[in-house]
């Protein structure tokens, strides 16, 4: 009959410290740490002449209560939770959720946008859980994955320069810029211990991507390079304060800041850019017609300043066709551009005699919008700019319900953001702490263009909303850098870092 070996002082005590992480993963780590600092104490005593047996009491006898020592570790390496920010991100996808039931016309469209909202959240969770740990295990696979996606779009990017077409969906190019950022800070992190190597793959890399973006991709505007560059700028002089990128700071922040207006002049520099900063800044100068963006703005700002404090805008039909039809604003100054009523065509004659007068319109440089009713059934819904359900979620809400609801709506915004930096701020990993506030910065230039757009100054194309107004990339793209987030300050404690890790004691 086999007897099971008992054992040993030393292993009882090690089991006895290591019960108490409840962090399985990383009961190892500290069982071998603890084991190698007990070897050496018994060595020390060995080398005075001390007995192995009496060494090794003697040092059980130095570390003190097994599970003392192991409550103290578990509280300095325990997974860590963000109530906050979970409640708030939950209620915000909520309310995203909601608004996209409450706004989807069709019963199709709906369902559809409901689904993306399901796999967005499920997503979410996945990555919360699981992402930030797979990123430091499963590094060097991502690595390659990672590099090789960027490559293949690159390639559409050249396909598109050569042949004069578009090759591609354009949105995966304007996402995979955004999460560019994420990726451009990991490069960075190890360049800081192979600088001339990481550092030049990081700014070459950067230079590519915002040459093709700029060339091969301008027909969706500048939005995702802005983002990328303000983002990536923030981060790199986060990373210089924390001490993650090592060297000068008084020369650092400049050479950064030099670096980044330098890969963004076209966005200042260029025609399309100028137009872009001069609708931005004042949309009133750009309106030429109510298709314009600029125009949206203007009647965003207009509909704004009707709206009461307490309740939704009231207007009357005859108000409705005004801003309907852009009377409001062209009377006075366009009046070709103002909408032609399309509405009790029903004869080949009657078409032509219409076709006709929207021929000489537009030969007079007029582009008027086609009006499809009347001021017997006009609606709110019929004056809005075009993707109003998208781009103007936060304008349709002030709308619908007054100013102060509105505007405990933003509140809720801007406390999302400020929880989210800080619980970033919190993270004490190196590169745990950067990614994290990449993903941060990612998630709030989308929020800041978004928010001004929808009060009548919006930059190039119209970005999401993160959570609230999302599509089907983008909310996969968004729960990717908020679930980051989550990860790495639920793993700062229990993760180790890929270079030169340095494990977290108590006390």
């Amino acid at each position: 009959m086999n007897k099971k070996t008992p054992e040993s002082p030393v292993s009882q005590f090690l089991n006895e410290v290591t019960d108490q992480i409840s962090y399985e993963p990383l009961r190892p780590s500290i069982r071998q740490e603890l084991e190698d600092h007990m070897n050496d104490r018994m060595e020390d005593y060995k080398a005075n002449g001390v007995s192995h047996s009496d060494a090794e009491a003697q040092a059980l006898r130095d570390m003190g209560d097994a599970v003392t020592i192991g409550t103290e570790l578990n509280e300095a390496h325990k997974i860590q939770k963000a109530p906050q920010l979970t409640l708030i991100s939950a209620l915000l996808l909520l309310t995203g959720f909601i608004f996209t039931s409450f706004m989807s016309w069709r019963p199709l469209y709906m369902a559809s946008r409901c689904l993306y909202y399901i796999a967005g959240a499920t997503l979410l969770v996945f990555t919360v859980l699981k992402g930030y740990p797979f990123l430091i295990r499963k590094r060097k696979s991502i690595a390659l994955l990672t590099g090789f996606l960027y490559l293949v779009q690159i390639l559409l990017f050249i396909m598109t320069l050569v042949k004069k077409t578009r090759h591609g969906i354009p949105s995966t190019a304007y996402f995979a810029t955004i999460l560019f950022v994420p990726v451009i800070t990991v490069l960075l992190y190890c360049s800081r211990h192979n600088k001339k190597k990481f550092l030049t793959i990081a700014v070459l890399c950067t230079t590519v991507w915002m040459f093709f973006m700029y060339t091969a991709h301008s027909f969706l505007g500048d939005t995702a390079e802005i983002i990328f560059l303000l983002s990536t700028l923030g981060t790199v002089w986060f990373m210089i304060h924390r001490g993650i990128l090592t060297g000068p700071k008084k020369y650092l922040y400049p050479v950064s800041l030099a670096f980044m207006v330098f890969i963004g002049s076209p966005l200042f520099l260029s025609e399309s850019g100028r137009y872009n900063m001069d609708t931005f800044l004042s949309p009133q100068s750009s309106v030429n017609s109510t298709w314009d963006d600029s125009y949206n703005g203007v009647l965003i700002q207009e509909l704004l300043s009707k709206t009461p404090l307490t309740h939704g805008l009231k207007l009357t039909p005859e108000e409705l066709m005004e801003y309907g039809t852009g009377a409001w604003y062209f009377t006075s100054r366009n009046p070709g551009n103002i909408g032609i009523d399309a509405t009790g065509i029903n004869t080949p004659e009657q078409q032509a005699e219409f076709d006709k007068k929207v021929e000489s319109l537009r030969q007079q440089n007029y582009l008027p919008r086609y009006i499809y009713y009347q001021v017997e059934d006009v609606t709110l819904w019929d004056i809005l700019p075009q993707h109003y359900y998208n781009n103007y979620m936060i304008a349709v809400f002030i709308f619908l319900f007054g100013w102060i609801p509105g505007l405990v709506l933003i509140g809720a915004i801007v406390l999302f953001y400020l929880l989210l930096f800080t619980y970033s701020l919190r993270i004490n990993g190196k590169l745990a702490s950067a990614l994290a506030f990449s993903c941060s910065q990612c998630l709030l230039w989308q929020g800041v263009l978004y928010l001004l757009g929808n009060f009548g100054h919006q930059y190039a194309s119209f970005p999401n909303l993160p959570l609230i107004s999302e599509g089907q990339l983008s909310i996969l793209c968004n729960t990717i850098l908020l679930g980051l987030i989550f990860s790495a300050y639920r793993h700062d404690h229990v993760m180790e870092e890929p270079v030169n890790y340095k494990p977290i004691t108590s006390g």
